[in-house]
């Protein structure tokens, strides 16, 4: 697909070049989709800085080799002529998303295009991407392509797991010296960090941690039902845990309150029981408000991912996304059936019990995370896609930051979970997460303004109110009941997606999508409808 991706020019009539080979445009060319031009202008845009600090504007940004090089009046202060133009007349422009926890598949119930999960994050607004776990030799690949731009695609971050590591055929005792060994390999064959996952006992724990700390690899951890809790993870060194998991389990006096008949291999008993984890009878929150206390002295992030469980709380919502008609591929569609044998689609026989149990799970997770978020821990954003009901690639991403805010967090500070955070616990927070001179020039061209609704950041767009033809708050003031001048319209959506200073247009990028979702579909209906010998 990427051919056809830089093939389309976006509000000019002549086709780009090959994706995202540098080139030479007249002074004043609208931007073109994946071209990379030395200097990009972005004009006219009001600016969400990152850190939490209210947007200003409306203001010029010019981006010269892939970095912020100016931000103020292009005209009044004489800028260089730009190579191309960003019209953000009317947008918000914002740092790209860090999405701190996903998986690369090529594979779901059937093959799946690798460059339907990159469109979808870029159009999600996902500039960089943290791999945490997958095939650490096509990952690493992915990686140096998307860095020398010869795909389009987020930059990648590689966080392989343990087990991603192992030779063909090789046996893992799962020994403090074969953890340590296996830390070592990760080191060697160019990892930029570990992600751990339990159950581990705690002295497995201590020797990946300890060998981590050694070799300058950066760990994060899914904590399961195990030995070390987040208690051990904490003090022995971890730099930011996953989920949820783990962290209650520390809070409470005792264990979990399990029925004999439990099997934790059995993927509904274990995600059923999850979402009791945080209402146990027995969950201490002076403990638990210890453990945060302890994650923020020893600078411990937290990513939450809370979309990627939503559909334990609400099943019949999440199989019925409105974007699901256009963008999801059949792959993905028959991996989300349900099953007892797929990881995470564990919804034979799904109650409203167990889902009135995760919505009071999640209330108290959200209010742990907004107290850790209160006493100044370090919060990111990630989406851990496909797996679940609802939770697709990027869409997953907004919904996450949909969940921040319900959690307790104002819109900005959302946005910097998702943006300076997210670079800070991935050691990249020197250059990238914020609109800044001298940072990377990873940008978002929204249109509408994301403080006022986290929707617009959706690719699939949301609904808005018109009034005379202009997008007005549904609690504005000039709004009366049966005005006839007062209209519902699908808005929103990124316009442009900036990555290293590459413009990527988003409608483009979807356009792209659906194509490749009724491409297989076609496919898959004509393979079914095959008669059979």
């Amino acid at each position: 697909m990427l051919a056809s991706a830089a093939a389309v020019a976006v509000a000019v009539t002549a086709a780009a070049p090959s994706a995202q080979t540098p080139a030479t445009a007249s002074a004043g060319t609208t931007a073109v989709h994946a071209r990379q031009v030395k200097r990009l202008v972005i004009k006219n845009a009001m600016v969400i800085p990152g850190p939490a600090t209210p947007a200003y504007g409306p203001i010029d940004i010019l981006a010269e080799d892939g970095v912020i090089a100016r931000m103020g009046n292009s005209a009044d202060e004489h800028w260089p002529a730009p190579d191309a133009i960003v019209d953000a007349t009317g947008k918000y422009v914002m740092p790209g998303i860090v999405n701190t926890h996903m998986h690369w598949h090529e594979e779901r119930v059937g093959p799946l295009p690798i460059q339907y999960e990159r469109n979808l994050y870029l159009a999600s607004g996902v500039t960089t991407a943290r791999e945490v776990g997958g095939n650490f030799e096509k990952t690493k690949q992915w990686r140096a392509e998307s860095a020398a731009h010869t795909i389009v695609a987020p930059r990648i971050v590689l966080y392989p797991m343990l087990a991603d590591l192992l030779e063909k055929n090789q046996t893992f005792n799962r020994t403090p010296a074969e953890h340590r060994a296996l830390v070592q390999r990760a080191k060697d064959r160019g990892a930029d960090g570990l992600k751990l996952i339990g159950p581990m006992d705690r002295d497995q724990v201590a020797a990946t941690l300890d060998e981590a700390k050694k070799v300058g690899l950066p760990t994060t951890v899914h904590i399961a039902v195990g030995d070390a809790t987040a208690r051990d993870f904490v003090d022995l060194g971890v730099n930011c845990i996953e989920h949820f998991y783990g962290v209650a389990d520390a809070a409470l006096d005792g264990i979990q309150d399990f029925p004999p008949e439990m099997n934790y291999s059995n993927e509904i008993h274990r995600f059923g029981r999850a979402g009791e984890l945080y209402i146990q009878n027995n969950f201490d929150h002076e403990k638990l408000s210890k453990l945060l206390d302890d994650m923020v002295a020893k600078g411990v992030a937290w990513s939450p991912t809370m979309s990627t469980y939503e559909a334990a709380r609400d099943l019949v919502k999440a199989q019925n996304l409105p974007w699901y008609k256009d963008y999801l591929h059949p792959s993905v569609e028959d991996y989300y059936q349900p099953s007892m044998t797929r990881h995470g689609t564990f919804w034979i026989g799904w109650t409203a019990t167990q889902e009135a149990k995760w919505r009071r799970n999640y209330r108290v997770w959200m209010d742990a995370l907004l107290e850790f978020g209160r006493k100044g821990g370090t919060i990111t954003t990630g989406d851990d896609a496909a797996y679940l009901y609802g939770s697709l690639y990027g869409f997953g991403v907004i919904r996450e930051l949909e969940l921040h805010e319900e959690a307790g967090f104002h819109p900005l500070e959302v946005l910097k979970h998702a943006t300076v955070d997210g670079a800070k616990i991935l050691g990249l927070s020197e250059r990238l997460g914020r609109v800044r001179l001298g940072f990377i020039a990873d940008l978002l061209v929204v249109n509408g303004n994301p403080l006022e609704n986290l929707r617009v950041l959706n690719p699939y767009g949301t609904d808005l109110m018109s009034y005379n033809g202009q997008i007005v708050s549904n609690y504005s003031g000039i709004v009366k009941p049966g005005d006839p001048n007062v209209k519902m319209v699908h808005g929103g959506g990124i316009e442009w997606t900036i990555k290293d200073g590459i413009p990527y247009h988003v409608p483009t990028l979807m356009k792209e999508v659906k194509d490749m979702v009724n491409k297989a579909r076609t496919e898959r209906s004509r393979t079914t409808s095959q008669p059979q010998h």
